[in-house]
């Protein structure tokens, strides 16, 4: 009896056996998938990290301030609807600039703070570090190139005349010479009048600034972005498109000279919006279905 109990019992000890190596031959198996998947790299989430995945290498000169203080200072003048302009009901800013730089910023990881001006200090502003980009639907030109630099383009605009309603419709600049034109200081369009016209070129603080006059009579034309022009026209004010666009323009973010790491994290957040839809969304939304991210 005794002997029967010991194999029994050598019995029971070598199932045990067995089934704790099934335990383990199963744990290893387990720790052995885990060890070859691969998961996904992380998505970087700060703005370092961003930065870092952008550049290289860890940002300098002025993408470092940013960078370390979180958020970017941009300007915009907010009298220039439908780009930017203050909700008379909230009081926010509003528009397809002011949301291409919410944007921009969450592209990049860091907030945006917006700083209200007038139009003609935005490049000298920029210069003097009182903000970092301007996201204004500045046009670039070779004469803006010698003090700034500028982004890749984020969208494309005309440069259109527009009349009193029932005015005269122009056939060319060459209509324009003798006449009141109201437009922005320090614009393209400005610049344009004076180069190809004889116009009496009036200038306002803002392109918007010129239409009371013109609605009053105390102008002949207005000259500025079609876009503008059009959100006046939809807001019910009495003006006319005036003939075909003068020209069309290539429009870009722009900073200071001399910030490459700041440039290319800028022109990489403006193709990533290209890509994946943001600004031709955004383009529909304020521009009323067209998507001027295309160049015409």
């Amino acid at each position: 009896m005794r002997k029967g109990k010991t194999y029994i019992l050598a019995a029971v000890l070598l199932v045990a056996i067995v089934a704790f190596a099934g335990v383990l031959v199963a744990c290893g198996g387990d720790d052995a998938t885990t060890t070859e998947s691969s998961s996904p790299t992380p998505q970087a989430t700060s703005a370092a990290d961003i930065a870092q995945q952008i550049l290289g290498k860890a940002p300098s000169g002025l993408a470092a301030e940013i960078v370390n203080r979180g958020s970017v200072l941009v300007s915009t003048d907010a009298n220039y609807a439908p780009q930017s302009s203050v909700n008379k009901e909230t009081g926010d800013l509003e528009g397809f600039d002011i949301d291409t730089a919410l944007a921009m910023g969450e592209a990049l990881g860091l907030d945006i703070e917006f700083k209200k001006v007038q139009w003609e200090t935005v490049i000298p502003g920029l210069q003097t570090g009182k903000w970092d980009v301007s996201i204004g639907s500045m046009t670039i030109t070779p004469e803006r190139e010698e003090t700034v630099d500028f982004t890749e383009p984020y969208y494309y605009t005309s440069g259109q005349v527009f009349v009193k309603k029932g005015g005269p419709q122009i056939t060319g600049v060459a209509d324009l010479d003798g006449k009141s034109v109201g437009v922005g200081a320090a614009t393209t369009y400005y610049d344009f009048l004076k180069s190809e016209s004889t116009a009496n070129v009036k200038t306002y603080p803002t392109d918007a600034d010129a239409f009371p006059d013109l609605r009053n009579g105390n102008l002949d034309f207005v000259m500025t972005a079609g876009p503008t022009g059009q959100q006046a026209i939809l807001e019910g004010q009495p003006f006319d498109f005036s003939g075909a666009p003068l020209y069309y323009e290539d429009l870009a973010f722009a900073i200071n000279q001399g910030e490459g790491d700041w440039l290319q994290m800028l022109n990489y957040a403006v193709g990533m919006m290209h890509e994946d839809g943001t600004l031709t969304e955004l383009s529909k939304k304020w521009y009323n279905g067209l998507d001027l991210t295309v160049k015409e």
